[in-house]
């Protein structure tokens, strides 16, 4: 019986393991809530407007608002005082206690009239600040993604107590009095205690750290203030309250129409309660088979949208045709969808909220800012009615109006909900080396660079001068200049680089003094400045420090005169460099081994990269064998600096070679756009190995041409899973930098189908191979077959988190990449909270269509193992082992083939010779081998 309640509630409702539990206790709870308002609701105001009257409701209005504001302020001083969970029980028991009081006196008709002035008042407190807290509760119970889903749920049990509480005072207001349904709601109320305590016990403390359950909310600003300076909050306030202006015109055009088509007072009462009653039928219907659908899959921006545009269709509609049908409409429009699927996506609205605050706003916005609202729409239907003297139909312009703002509100609302959840998710693992500094502002752009370079640390200033470097201003030399004196040698030489290009004549004689700095970087950057800006001293300074005895100093000069007379020729031929090249080369033949003739060899390098002379370009080949490896990576980056077609196919040789690809992809990135034909001409040679071109996308990355941007997409399909990594790597940066480069989206989407498709076909292998594998044995060990299952089973996985990460950096083709990659990021992440704000960020950005087919394989991702329930949510056909195994042949994984063969090897027999026959034909010589060896 349990088994079959619990299928049918994640069927139906898609409560998952270990849900259930806390679910249906928070609807219970929330049923007994509104069961126990519906009691004492129409119990006081039948009481009031017999005794006292219906001319004296303004009056009590007014109360609420004031009385709502004084308690709002009282609740937020106990804010910083209390936990949420006594909050909660410290209401509900004080709420318990008042109606026990109010049902005492009134059985003895102690105070008059008076009793039921208060009473009303706290009814209606009640109503809005217990409700309140148990959303706040919900709101900690559960995480974003399981609110999403169960949020739907669990609203039912309010709907479903709104019809049983006025079912059952119907039921008992005669048989018992109206003075003793108050006690009936007490006694109700009272059973929410031990179930909060429970709830907060069992499904919150377990996940708090022994910290965040003695934290309180220390002193903070008062609700009003943490409201007005919180984007989120204040639009979410705006919608509370225009909703519930735009709910007290709509319940005036119903009951003024009604009675005024209904003149009979019994037929009006059957008629309200009749009506009233299908509005929450027609609620619960909603709320069971739609509120989690549409959420789920519009989002909670679009999901707020219902509510407002149903009401205009129905608001236009009474102000055309004033009949009694037609604000029936309006008012179920009204009344069903409230507390479905706009209560449903409010409550999600309040997620992304840190706790401390949301605890300390949201019962103020739903308790004052309500009460302040219900006010306004009192004044507004004065002023329209009395005041104007406009007809009924007339105040569906009013409406009509204040749907304006309340959509201008719900759409400016889904863009901080997202910013929220964004900046949660990035918050938590931002350092100050993912922003190094805040770009200034436009307007004073100058003055934030000035404050950056005197006042920043050592990154933020390296951040700067290469920004800088990129642009010179001399306006900054004042705050460049003195960085020459920096303790970090990086900053010395940026700032002596940009100085270079500075027309103001600087102090030489510490420029002069840095040419002996310890860092030949910044010995070099200090003789290009000396020899740029000191030209009539060129003699001596060349002359003196070419033939200085200190082989650092010689060195950086020697490497500063082939930088600046590249494109000199008489500064060439005045200090003989071609000849000065030639004895030093000469001289290294006199050097022992060892880091003076390391140094020398670097220094040499580094002036034949920048002479770009030819004659000297067999020399350079000759270090790339040199079995210093520094000296070998100066010699890779040296012909990359001669720009000169002799080194393109070595170049390109060394990316087979891990050890010299990276200076290799460096070095051919140097020659700039003319490299790309190139690269497009050896990607599609046969004869060009697949691990050479890996390394082609992250060279062409650093070139903004949309003949790149096609060339990879062309690559994309024919690439296997690594090659499509890479690409896809490069293509991300591309759309970062180069803002103005075009990626086709149609294609862009097939991939990402294509990609969820092989996700969903791995992933069913895998469950094959899992549910293959046996229970280790602690006394034997595992057998051939079970060593070899076990390591398909872990390149399935390994195969499986790189397509994820191919879907999403194809979704960052689409969508902005500084938003998607760290979704993915975060995914990946231990800690709990990131991963689920991450999944309903990403849930909020994916249009409908992309949503319906990712998200179920993002949250699957998400899980430790693949489970029957996951399998069966995505859709898979789970194949037999055979079937499987001749799917994943048919890729271009050598290691994952390899991996298979083995274990058809260890499990041989004639079912997979059709199989291991066709493997003998594999471009890969490995997986041909391996396979001929099983049929011999």
């Amino acid at each position: 019986m349990r088994a079959t309640l619990q299928n049918f509630l994640r069927k139906t409702f898609d409560l998952r393991e270990g849900e259930i539990v806390r679910a249906l206790l928070m609807q219970l709870n929330i049923f007994l809530i509104i069961t126990t308002l519906l009691i004492v609701k129409p119990t006081v105001t039948g009481l009031f407007l017999s005794d006292i009257g219906v001319e004296q409701l303004p009056k009590v209005f007014i109360l609420v608002s004031v009385f709502a504001g004084l308690i709002s302020s009282i609740y937020a001083r106990f804010i910083g005082r209390f936990p949420l969970n006594r909050l909660i029980i410290y209401t509900l028991s004080i709420s318990v206690f008042l109606f026990v009081l109010f049902g005492t006196l009134l059985r003895l008709n102690i105070l008059g009239g008076w009793i039921l002035y208060a009473f009303y008042i706290w009814v209606s407190i009640f109503g809005v600040l217990t409700a309140s807290q148990f959303w706040i509760l919900a709101n900690v119970v559960f995480n974003v993604r399981e609110a999403k889903r169960l949020f739907g749920f669990i609203g039912t049990g309010a709907i479903a107590g709104g019809i049983f509480g006025g079912y059952l005072t119907t039921l008992l207001a005669e048989p018992l009095g109206s003075e003793n349904l108050i006690f009936v709601g007490a006694g109700l109320l009272f059973f929410c205690i031990p179930i909060t305590i429970y709830v907060w016990k069992s499904q919150v403390l377990p996940s708090q750290t022994s910290f965040q359950r003695k934290k309180k909310i220390g002193k903070r600003d008062h609700a009003f203030q943490i409201i007005r300076k919180s984007a989120h909050l204040s639009y979410l306030a705006g919608i509370v309250g225009v909703s519930v202006i735009i709910a007290k015109l709509v319940d005036y055009q119903f009951n003024a129409v009604a009675s005024a088509k209904i003149p009979d007072p019994d037929e009006l009462t059957a008629f309200l309660g009749l009506w009233f009653s299908n509005f929450n039928l027609v609620s619960l219907i909603i709320q069971l088979l739609l509120t989690r659908r549409v959420v789920g899959m519009f989002g909670v921006g679009t999901s707020l949208l219902f509510l407002p545009i149903s009401i205009l269709f129905g608001a236009t509609l009474l102000f055309f045709l004033p009949e009694l049908w037609v604000v029936i409409i309006l008012k179920t429009s009204d009344g069903s969808l409230k507390q479905s699927i706009n209560k449903a996506a409010v409550e999600l609205l309040a997620l992304p909220i840190p706790l401390e605050t949301k605890t300390q706003t949201k019962t103020f916005i739903d308790v004052f800012i309500d009460s302040i609202a219900t006010g306004l729409g009192g004044i507004i239907l004065i002023f329209l009615v009395k005041g104007l003297g406009l007809p009924v139909p007339f105040i569906s312009l009013m409406i009509i109006a204040l749907i304006g703002v309340w959509i201008f509100f719900v759409l400016r609302v889904r863009k901080e909900y997202l910013r929220s959840f964004r900046l949660n998710m990035l918050q938590a693992s931002t350092t100050e080396e993912d922003n190094p500094i805040q770009q200034p502002d436009q307007k004073s752009i100058l003055e934030g660079w000035k404050k950056v370079l005197e006042a920043g640390n050592e990154q933020q200033i390296l951040y700067a001068l290469k920004k800088l470097k990129e642009k010179p201003d001399d306006r900054l030399f004042e705050q460049i200049y003195p960085l020459i004196h920096h303790s970090s040698d990086l900053i010395r030489a940026s700032a002596l680089e940009i100085l270079y290009f500075f027309k103001s004549q600087s102090d030489i004689e510490p420029i002069e003094n840095l040419s002996k700095d310890p860092s030949q970087k910044v010995k070099i950057a200090a003789f290009e400045y000396l020899i740029e800006h000191v030209p009539d001293r060129l003699d001596e300074f060349m002359g003196k420090y070419l033939q200085e005895a200190d082989y650092k100093l010689q060195s950086a000069a020697l490497v500063s005169l082939a930088i600046e007379s590249r494109d000199n020729p008489q500064l060439r031929s005045t200090f003989q460099l071609e000849e000065r090249l030639q004895q030093a080369y000469a001289k290294l033949s006199e050097l022992k081994e060892g880091n003076k003739k390391d140094f020398i060899k670097i220094g040499l390098l580094k002036a034949m990269g920048a002479a770009k002379l030819p004659e000297f370009f067999p020399i350079m080949e000759v270090f790339f064998q040199d079995p210093n490896k520094k000296v070998v990576h100066q010699a890779i980056l040296s012909a990359g600096q001669t720009l000169h077609s002799y080194f393109i196919p070595e170049l390109i040789r060394f990316l087979d070679d891990e050890k010299k690809q990276a200076a290799a992809q460096e070095a051919l990135s140097n020659y700039g756009d003319e490299i790309i034909p190139i690269l497009i001409r050896y990607s599609n040679d046969p004869a060009t190995s697949m691990e050479t071109i890996r390394s082609f996308p992250e060279i062409l990355e650093k070139f903004g041409r949309q003949e790149t941007v096609e060339f990879l997409f062309e690559m994309l399909q024919k690439g296997d899973y690594n090659l499509r990594l890479a690409i896809l790597k490069a293509l991300n940066k591309m759309r970062k930098t180069f803002p103005y480069l075009h990626f086709n989206e149609r294609r862009t989407i097939n991939f990402i189908l294509e990609e969820a498709k092989v996700y969903e076909s791995l992933l069913a292998v895998l469950y094959a191979q899992v549910k293959k594998k046996p229970e280790q044995n602690e006394t034997e060990g595992p057998t051939p077959i079970e060593l070899f299952r076990s390591e398909v089973i872990q390149l399935l996985e390994s195969r499986l988190d790189i397509n994820l990460e191919r879907i999403f950096r194809l979704l960052g083709l689409k969508y902005p990449p500084e938003d998607i990659i760290p979704i993915f990021e975060r995914i990946s992440n231990e800690k709990t909270d990131l991963r689920t704000n991450a999944v309903e960020y990403l849930d909020n950005l994916l249009e409908i269509s992309l949503k319906k087919i990712l998200m179920p394989i993002v949250e699957t991702a998400l899980l430790d193992s693949i489970s029957e329930e996951a399998v069966h949510k995505l859709g898979l056909k789970v194949p037999n082992e055979l079937k499987g195994f001749e799917r994943l042949m048919q890729t271009k994984d050598t290691q994952l083939k390899l991996a298979i063969l083995h274990l058809i090897k260890a499990q041989f027999n004639s079912s997979y010779i059709p199989l291991v026959r066709a493997a003998t034909e594999d471009a890969n010589p490995k997986v041909r081998k391996l396979a001929k060896d099983i049929l011999t």
